[in-house]
């Protein structure tokens, strides 16, 4: 009886492996085939970008013969890429600073804190996440009218943090939520202040959601057409690069479309957001699941 079982089993061994690495290569074939569908785009920019008119007329998916630079000169002289670049920037680095910042020391303090005024604060925060973009979009032009923030970098800052606090506060919230009482015990005894426990323990081991935060904030204000063209400023010096980018286009729309130049235009637009992904993409999932621990 043991000898005609045996074989079963190792037949039904078999087939369990089989049917497995048949899943495993279908599931690595419809991936491969979802990068490819989604990394073609970038490829139509990036190599016509490298094309004059006429080589871009007769053939957009072949590779440049010659490569020229043209496209990439017009981009940075016309365009005014590195002013555009300059205020991007400004928007991005402070904003940021601002988001993460006040988000980590909220999140902490409703999370390590907790009452019920707190988390009825929390979830009405949170509650922003949900609100969509355009239906604020008049009471934020009335608010920073009456601040006098128009036309000035500041405006446009105010807006993107208090956009970003409600992602901010549900991540820390989360994080911090989830960390071991002990080190709070521990830095007690040490005599470490409600403040040194934030800064010198808590707020360090945050960083896979400080890299997830800071790339999905990133990613939303570097991609912003609204806010700067259309609620706060209307002198095109103090444009971001999409903002331009757009306005380029309709330009463009009723001149003949030089595609070419648009997609030098583009490729430029979307560089620092790809070298920004590559320095923290490790940390997007880890950080994604930290701040989902706890709600």
């Amino acid at each position: 009886m043991t000898e005609k079982t045996l074989p079963t089993s190792i037949e039904t061994k078999k087939k369990f492996f089989t049917k497995k690495r048949i899943c495993s290569i279908l599931i690595t074939l419809f991936c491969l085939c979802m990068a490819v569908f989604m990394l073609f785009p970038m490829y139509m920019i990036y190599i016509n970008s490298f094309k004059n008119f006429f080589q871009f007329i007769i053939d957009p998916l072949s590779l440049p013969k010659p490569w020229t630079l043209k496209n990439y000169e017009y981009a940075v002289e016309s365009f005014n890429y590195f002013r555009l670049l300059l205020n991007n920037l400004v928007f991005e680095s402070v904003s940021l600073f601002f988001i993460v910042l006040l988000g980590a020391m909220a999140g902490y303090t409703i999370a390590r804190r907790p009452s019920r005024f707190k988390r009825i604060i929390y979830i009405y925060i949170v509650m922003g996440i949900t609100l969509p973009t355009y239906t604020a979009l008049y009471p934020q032009i009335r608010l920073i009218s009456d601040l006098g923030l128009t036309d000035t970098y500041a405006g446009v800052i105010v807006l993107y943090v208090a956009a970003g606090m409600p992602m901010s506060i549900f991540l820390f919230n989360g994080h911090f939520g989830g960390a071991s009482s002990e080190l709070e015990d521990a830095a007690k005894i040490d005599g470490c202040s409600y403040y040194r426990q934030f800064f010198s323990i808590f707020f360090p081991l945050s960083i896979a959601t400080c890299a997830t935060l800071v790339l999905v904030q990133a990613v939303s204000i570097w991609n912003d057409t609204t806010f700067t063209p259309l609620v706060i400023s209307k002198d095109s010096a103090k444009w971001s690069l999409m903002t331009q980018l757009n306005t380029a286009m309709g330009r463009m729309i009723g001149q003949g479309t030089r595609w070419e130049r648009l997609y030098a235009i583009a490729a430029l637009c979307m560089l620092p957001m790809i070298v920004l992904f590559f320095f923290v993409n490790r940390f997007l999932i880890q950080g994604v699941a930290e701040g989902a621990v706890k709600g």
